[in-house]
């Protein structure tokens, strides 16, 4: 594919996908889509915590069970289905201070306080970071195992909490169900909460560039009694965690990810919440980077863990 279109070089794997350069193209060109297209069964660049996600990717593939350690939870003849994406293989590699089951465990309470008790839906990878990784080839494999589970199912909605599970499912696979983020079901949700705390969100490219969604988890946090303040770069200008597709976690996507945090303390944000499980991870893994150089005096959570905490016993 590179010679098709004339280009050897390596700077396609250093593209962050992130969809920053939709605005700045006067003639509307798709670059992401293009680096997409490009990277296709080319050998893959700098993949990031030395590609131990992509070897579980591919026992997933080959394994006729599911992927997930999660426990079987709500009404399993739900016409609601909850994916959880790769939440359990975060928790085992991220070596951080973060409970990334917890998004799961949040997010079914949540939906369950709405009267969504959803299945918890027992798929593998959706194939997000194959697909941008220039792995088609295990992409659709995954995206063939994952579309019969789902039409086994009897589902009719599927509801993820991580943007680039949402992307990759409404974009491109092709379900005869509705796929929505879960911030879309909770924007209008009355879940009795008034929290009152300061909160600033940083905008997931999967959720809000690639998919246009930038209202809905804004909504969700207004509408518990939060202080939504925005941080300099915002919506379709925000800047991203810089390791879309687990790749090129670098000196420059650090650099990316510090100024991220310096933002969200200028504006003087108790919490920092995110859509996105790797943005949760690496964003996370810069501010306990820098503790002992910077004090940033806020914490960083995922949308549905947030919520779900200030619901206490509820």
């Amino acid at each position: 594919m590179n010679n098709v279109y004339r280009t050897t070089s390596d700077d396609i794997w250093n593209c962050l996908t992130c969809g920053l350069c939709y605005d700045g193209c006067p003639q509307g060109v798709d670059y992401p889509e293009f680096i997409k297209e490009v990277r296709d069964s080319n050998e893959n660049g700098d993949i990031a915590h030395k590609g131990v996600f992509n070897l579980i990717t591919d026992l997933m593939v080959d394994l006729d069970e599911s992927k997930t350690s999660l426990e079987e939870v709500g009404n399993n003849d739900s016409k609601i289905g909850y994916y959880p994406g790769c939440l359990d293989f975060h928790d085992m590699f991220f070596e951080l201070d973060v409970d990334f089951k917890s998004i799961a465990d949040s997010s079914v309470k949540l939906l369950k306080s709405i009267d969504q008790d959803p299945k918890l839906m027992q798929m593998k990878c959706c194939g997000h970071d194959q697909l941008w990784q220039g792995d088609k080839g295990t992409f659709e494999k995954l995206k063939e195992q994952n579309t019969k589970i789902i039409k086994e199912s009897g589902i009719e909605k599927l509801v993820t909490s991580c943007a680039e599970c949402y992307r990759t499912l409404s974009q491109d696979y092709d379900l005869p169900i509705e796929v929505v983020h879960i911030s879309q079901v909770l924007k209008d949700a009355d879940l009795g909460i008034d929290s009152g705390i300061k909160v600033t969100y940083h905008d997931a490219c999967r959720l809000g560039r690639h998919m246009g969604e930038y209202d809905a988890p804004r909504d969700a946090l207004a509408n518990a009694g939060s202080e939504v303040v925005e941080m300099k770069h915002n919506k379709n200008d925000a800047w991203c965690c810089g390791v879309s597709s687990l790749m090129n976690c670098d000196d420059k996507s650090k650099a990316l990810r510090k100024a991220r945090l310096d933002e969200a303390r200028d504006v003087d944000a108790q919490v920092l919440i995110t859509t996105c499980p790797k943005c949760l991870a690496h964003l996370n893994c810069m501010k306990d980077e820098q503790e002992s150089v910077e004090q940033y005096d806020y914490d960083i959570k995922d949308l549905t863990v947030f919520l779900a905490e200030q619901m206490g016993g509820k």
